[in-house]
């Protein structure tokens, strides 16, 4: 009997692919598992480690609208749609749900179709004519979707407020990492601080995600440029690259920070790298969830976060944690500042609601409920 075929449609790398590469790399022998994804996968497509290169094809979609490319996308997505042959299609972020979804329309084979926002774009930080026509937008697709995954409560609880599908469509799933593999390791820790030149007392700030509006790096570049004028040995770490990479980069050298601020760009191994880090730190302006956040809980991290969306619903049982408002950065300085006075960032392993954690953001618990969605 041949295997159902699933495929998965992405626009986005960040967290998006992360969320892809654990979970596929996990669900290898279920399905025959197929990837339609936009050229910025090409760099990390070896990290797919059970996808067949034959099942991987590339599309040349982009995140902002431009209907030429758009149009091209959604014609291209629909002949290898009909290619494949799938049982169900699986569409990730808001730009790749709104091209499957129009490539699915009038589709003579039941294909059954998920779509997973990651964050719903509505609540993003964009003028109110924007958020009304992408609510509406994301009302409209909605009519052509089976099932609406949602990767916090608070994601659920936006959409059923903003009436983007009904109580049955929309469910929730709550993301997950592979907590064995973000534990706590020295070997890993000395090997990423001593690549970058990295003493013991110099101590490390770390952010994980994409130089883009979203991950606000500007905030943390302003945070970086109050706390390295008072504490010397600080360092920040951008795990990650973006459209805003320059930008940072120039406020470094305009405000002479520029030898304390490293910029690794998109890595295999993250969890080495926040194994490296004293304090992680997520900035949002927005987050349907923040995988991020999860992979510094598994790694015993000290963290000071933006107090949005799925972020409050990770860190509630978290007790290393501190949530400031998004784009405050004097008083995310304040917050990271007191917590090298104090030394607080070296805590305690034996973290309370630990197991708690574990298992509510299990990754065999995330690929359970996707089985029942997916029969």
């Amino acid at each position: 009997m041949s295997l159902k075929k699933i495929v998965y449609i992405a626009e986005s790398a960040g967290g998006v692919a992360e969320y892809l590469k654990n979970f596929l790399n996990n669900t290898s022998q279920e399905f025959e598992n197929f990837l339609i994804v936009s050229y910025n996968y090409k760099n990390i497509i070896s990290q797919f480690k059970y996808i067949k290169s034959e099942n991987i094809y590339y599309v040349d979609m982009v995140r902002d609208i431009s209907l030429v490319k758009d149009i091209s996308a959604i014609f291209k997505i629909r002949k290898f749609i009909k290619q494949i042959n799938p049982d169900t299609v699986y569409m990730h972020s808001s730009k790749a749900g709104a091209l499957g979804r129009c490539s699915l329309l009038f589709c003579k084979k039941r294909i059954k179709k998920i779509y997973n926002a990651h964050g719903w774009y509505f609540n993003a930080s964009i003028n109110k004519i924007k958020k009304i026509i992408f609510t509406l937008i994301e009302r409209i697709l909605a009519l052509n979707t089976d099932i609406i995954v949602n990767i916090s409560y608070s994601e659920l609880t936006s959409a059923l407020k903003n009436k983007v599908g009904n109580i049955k469509k929309n469910i929730l799933i709550e993301n997950a990492v592979p907590f064995e593999k973000y534990e706590v390791n020295q070997e890993a820790r000395n090997t990423i601080r001593n690549k970058y030149n990295l003493k013991n007392s110099d101590i490390l700030v770390g952010i994980v995600g994409r130089l883009s509006e979203q991950k606000d790096p500007i905030t943390t570049i302003k945070v970086a440029e109050i706390i390295i004028k008072k504490y010397s040995n600080v360092y920040f770490m951008f795990v990650g690259d973006g459209n805003l990479k320059n930008e940072v980069i120039e406020y470094s050298i305009k405000n002479k920070i520029k030898d304390n601020i490293i910029i690794t760009g998109w890595v295999e191994d993250v969890e080495n790298y926040i194994n490296a880090f004293d304090i992680a730190m997520l900035p949002s302006m927005w987050e349907g969830f923040g995988l991020a956040i999860t992979e510094y809980v598994a790694n015993k991290k000290m963290i000071v976060a933006s107090k949005v969306g799925g972020i409050e619903d990770i860190l509630k049982d978290y007790q290393y944690s501190y949530l400031i408002q998004s784009g405050d950065y004097n008083q995310f300085a304040k917050k990271i500042s007191s917590i090298i006075q104090n030394k607080e960032y070296i805590i305690d392993k034996n973290v309370l609601n630990y197991e708690l954690l574990s298992s509510r953001y299990s990754m065999r618990r995330l690929i359970n409920e996707h089985m029942e969605v997916f029969k």
